[in-house]
């Protein structure tokens, strides 16, 4: 029998509900609902389920789950159709599919959710399960069944943290299943949802079916309603059909009717117990959809790195280490999926090789590599850095063949660069002398140096073209790579006192309330207690060492910088949390002018001077108002124009703090050999305002704006070399610089200062901070 067969025996049948009681569908599939399990129960089956549990990894081409997913989709849609009809003809629906009207939209966007939590090698990257009823389906597929039926669809985020470490008693999940849970739990609840929509829209259509046969009694003969009843137990309807046509019946009693009464008491024997257990089972069912749609909400808002990371073996393994524990989320997370990796590699356990590496981090003897300790204490080091290749030793891991390739092209990097750069533009002239210059290279054969003069003169503009080709090719093919950092979820701490610095010049009046105005804006964005916001000015060049108006500018800065302190204060004993750095003016023989003594870069030089020795000050003293902090570590310089949005001074200290970023110095002081001097930012340019807006703006400027969700983007020197370009925004380590730019640049030489600092104390490209 088929949908015909329906159709033949209740000819008025519409068209939908015959579809959904085709009997061919088979019998409709029970919620996933068990037993309500409370935390001890949990974690009792948490363990006996992780010791039935066998898994391995899926072979390629596996594909079985995706048509499910679409099934599930494709009915969920169906259901809500036919109900969607039924509400809106008048006629009465249960509460469950009042529910999933109400909330098909919430439903519907679960797709996008899933769709980009289930890549296609999602099976390829997960075991799968090899016995019944789950057989071929992720392990994470069936932790996540068992979880979704003892708690009825409800998602309790400390329940099920409790259920997963109990089951990982006996059997440890990786760190890409924890990741896959929130996908997996949304698959589940969708596949629990299909069952229950399925449920109640066959059983609003055996209903429909049941008032059809009560419309038209005379017309259906006994032997006619075992058919339909047949069809309809196929389904699994058949009760559901029983109690509405009693239902019916008892509604319109007729003499006429004793016959289908005689036939309905002779098929439905129980039909007082039907009764009772349908409105029960419908009851159940309204309540797993409520939790189902309530937990898809939830998943959503629930905050699965810490509940991954309270989840975790190999989370709570490596969080013994302090280091570690010190890092912040994006780089935990890097060293993770390290170790998932080397796992994979080197056919060991994650918990194995976490403690591989724990026990070299930890080591206190000597290696050959010459780092330090602190730097050998973190995992970055062992994992990216000079301890790789004896963490792979130690892992059983040779380096492979694009490892190998990899290292020669970063050793090699500079020359394949130049050398790509120096063919390329070779190529471009060679082709244009030939091709776009008629009758050129007849009248430069008989000059052979006006054909050199030519292709040099050529070369230069060719080679501009040749480079952004070239940076735009590595930019397209390089992936970025975030600087380790440490989270200071407390602020920044003492040892790592901070000092902004705006460098500016008093030439108003008003340039001292305006610059104090700035100050306290990065404050506000940036409230850190450890840190002093400094204006660090001078006066406009002069043809003398003193100008009339020079005492009044000074002394409107000063009291602009008072008053922030007066409505900002620190604990007593601390110095101010702002202050003024002026400096007098010297005379400089290259300008034949009073300036103040190598303008921008001496004010940051003589000031790095002073935090990192302590010597007397060359600004002029105001009080307490230039008082510096004689422990700070970092400076962070800003131009006038620059703003600062807010977290951002945290994340760029918290960068610099790391033992992997910090600047180890050659032996005599005078080279950073590795680590960084410098974190330069990526630096954007604002929206403009209407009045400023210009094309040239337009064309230039690029992205505008401030994106609060910054990803690291390619930045080709730091991808190609290590090291990035130093734009004059950005922060300084105060002793490294020291050390390396101290009293080392020739005076009155060097006024673009940014780039050589730059490239002499080595600086980071941090693109991902704004």
């Amino acid at each position: 029998m088929t949908r015909s067969d329906l159709l033949r025996l209740v000819p008025d049948a519409p068209a939908a509900p015959v579809a959904l009681l085709n009997p061919e569908r088979g019998p409709l599939e029970w919620p996933n609902r068990s037993e309500i399990f409370g935390p001890e129960r949990f974690a009792q089956h948490g363990r006996s389920l992780g010791e039935t549990h066998h898994a391995s990894y899926a072979r390629k081409g596996s594909h079985a789950f995706f048509p499910r997913l679409r099934e599930n989709i494709d009915i969920l849609r169906e259901a809500h159709r036919y109900l969607g009809g039924q509400a809106a003809t008048g006629y009465d629906v249960s509460p469950a599919a009042e529910w999933l009207l109400d909330n098909f939209h919430l439903i519907e966007a679960q797709l996008r959710e899933i769709h980009d939590g289930l890549p296609r090698h999602y099976f390829r990257d997960l075991p799968v399960l090899q016995d019944e009823p789950l057989v071929g389906l992720p392990r994470v597929y069936g932790v996540a069944w068992a979880f979704v039926a003892h708690t009825d669809s409800a998602f309790d985020e400390d329940l099920l943290v409790h259920f997963i470490n109990a089951y990982e008693e006996t059997r440890e999940l990786t760190l890409g299943e924890l990741w896959a849970l929130p996908t997996t739990l949304r698959v589940v609840l969708i596949e629990n949802l299909r069952r229950l929509a399925e449920r109640a829209a066959a059983n609003k259509a055996a209903r429909e079916i049941a008032n059809l046969c009560c419309d038209r009694l005379q017309a259906f003969e006994p032997a006619t309603l075992d058919a339909v009843l047949a069809l309809l137990d196929r389904r699994g309807v058949g009760e559901v059909f029983l109690a509405q046509m009693a239902q019916q019946l008892q509604d319109h009693r007729s003499a006429a009717n004793a016959g289908v009464v005689d036939w309905l008491n002779r098929a439905a024997p129980k039909l007082a117990e039907i009764q009772t257990r349908l409105p029960a089972e419908q009851a159940a069912d309204n309540q797993s959809v409520s939790n189902a749609i309530t937990s898809l909400r939830s998943i959503g808002d629930a905050d699965w790195p810490d509940m991954v990371a309270h989840m975790s073996v190999l989370t709570q393994l490596m969080v013994t280490s302090p280091a570690f524990a010190a890092e912040r989320d994006d780089t935990r997370d890097q060293t993770l999926h390290a170790i998932e990796k080397l796992s994979r590699r080197s056919g060991r356990s994650e918990r194995a090789v976490a403690t591989a590496l724990l026990g070299l981090m930890h080591a206190s003897t000597p290696l050959p590599e010459s780092a330090d300790v602190d730097t050998r204490r973190v995992a970055s080091y062992w994992l990216r850095g000079s301890g790789r290749k004896t963490l792979r030793h130690d892992l059983g891991l040779a380096d492979d063949a694009a490892a190998r390739i990899r290292i020669a092209l970063r050793h090699a990097a500079l020359p394949v660069y130049l050398g790509s750069i120096a063919a390329a533009t070779a190529l471009v002239v060679a082709w244009l002398l030939r091709h776009h210059a008629p009758g050129l290279p007849a009248t430069l054969a008989m000059a052979p140096w006006l054909t050199a003069l030519a292709a040099l003169l050529m070369a230069f503009p060719a080679s501009e073209a040749v480079v952004a080709v070239v940076n735009r090719l590595i930019s397209e093919s390089a992936r970025p790579a975030r600087l380790p950092r440490l989270a200071l979820a407390a602020g920044i701490p003492p040892e790592h006192r901070t000092m902004l610095v705006v460098p500016a010049m008093l030439t108003r009046l008003e340039s001292g309330g305006l610059l104090a105005h700035h100050l306290l804006l990065h404050y506000l964005a940036n409230p850190e207690k450890n840190t002093q916001y400094a204006l660090l000015s001078d006066w406009a060049d002069a043809d003398s060492a003193h100008a009339p108006d020079d005492d009044a500018l000074l002394g409107a800065a000063v009291a602009a910088i008072e008053k922030l302190n007066a409505d900002y204060p620190v604990t007593v004993g601390q110095p101010s949390r702002f202050i003024v750095l002026h400096r007098r003016r010297v005379l400089a023989a290259s300008e034949g002018r009073w300036i103040g003594w190598e303008r921008k870069r001496g004010k940051l030089e003589q000031l790095l001077t002073l935090l990192a020795t302590g010597g007397p000050s060359p600004f002029i003293d105001v009080g307490a108002a230039s008082q510096v902090a004689v422990d700070t570590r970092y400076v962070v310089t800003l131009d006038s124009d620059t703003r600062l949005p807010p977290g951002r001074l945290r994340e760029l200290v918290g960068v610099a703090a790391h033992p992997h970023n910090q600047p180890r110095m050659s032996a005599d002081g005078l080279t950073v050999e590795r680590g960084y001097a410098i974190l330069q930012p990526h630096v954007s340019t604002p929206l403009p305002a209407p009045e400023d807006f210009t094309l040239y703006h337009w064309l230039f400027a690029g992205q505008p704006g401030i994106d609060p969700y910054s990803a690291a983007s390619s930045e080709v020197y730091q991808d190609l070399f290590d090291e990035g370009t130093f734009t004059g925004k950005g922060l300084l380590h105060v002793e490294a610089m020291h050390s390396v730019l101290g009293g080392r640049l020739p005076e009155g030489c060097v006024l673009s200062h940014d780039l050589l600092e730059g490239s002499l104390a080595r600086c980071a490209a941090v693109t991902d901070i704004t």
